[in-house]
């Protein structure tokens, strides 16, 4: 396994295990604009292995909410990356391949040549599409792997809340479909239903562990 790591999505890991989210402060905010000015001057051919040829879908995009860790944290989806849940960056999302010259994947290629090249990677995330229980999920993972297991997978549902139909942006594993996580439109929601199971779902343990440590601090008062 590779020693390196996308800083940003180690930061991420870090931030699901403690199962907290963050919400964006002003400095995310700038560094963000200053990230998406200095993209767009990266060649969008493949002579680093990757392509700009991804789009969030229109419905996908804008502010998502969630609460299910009891603390309200957001996602920004824009027309081609989004601001983390975790940390609050801003990451492009762009498809991998061969490095031109080479013949090598992105991921196959050494620790030294990500190194020399940190300034256009260390933003970059990739993306992937994978059917799991019937339904397309978009799997975000780190540029320089070719396994998706570190991932996060992403997928827009339409689901029955109070009589009403809304859109919840689910989040969960991308090898099993377990859900860790889920977005709704506007904080109200998030907080209502922070730790709602909709039928046919499945949730992972880290999804159900809060809701049962908050239940037991209702009934015990610890």
């Amino acid at each position: 396994m590779k020693l390196r790591k996308t800083a940003i999505w180690t930061a991420a890991v870090i931030a699901l295990a403690a199962a907290g989210g963050i919400i964006n402060s002003q400095t995310n905010q700038a560094q963000t604009i200053k990230v998406q000015k200095s993209v767009k001057k990266i060649s969008n051919k493949t002579k680093y292995g990757f392509k700009r040829d991804f789009k969030f879908p229109q419905s996908w995009r804008g502010k998502w909410f969630s609460n299910t860790h009891g603390h309200l944290s957001n996602m920004i989806i824009k027309k081609n990356g989004f601001n983390t849940p975790w940390t609050g960056e801003y990451v492009e999302l762009v498809s991998a391949g061969k490095v031109k010259g080479t013949g090598k994947y992105l991921w196959q290629m050494p620790q030294s040549w990500f190194t020399k090249h940190n300034k256009i990677f260390k933003k970059l995330g990739r993306v992937t599409t994978k059917n799991l229980k019937n339904k397309k999920w978009i799997v975000f993972s780190p540029i320089d792997e070719n396994n998706i297991k570190i991932g996060y997978a992403f997928s827009l549902q339409n689901k029955k809340i109070d009589g009403k139909t809304q859109k919840v942006m689910f989040e969960a594993n991308p090898k099993t479909g377990e859900i860790y996580d889920q977005f709704y439109r506007s904080p109200k929601l998030a907080q209502k239903y922070q730790n709602y199971h909709f039928k046919n779902e499945t949730y992972a343990p880290v999804f159900n562990q809060y809701q049962k440590s908050k239940y037991f601090r209702i009934k015990t008062g610890f």
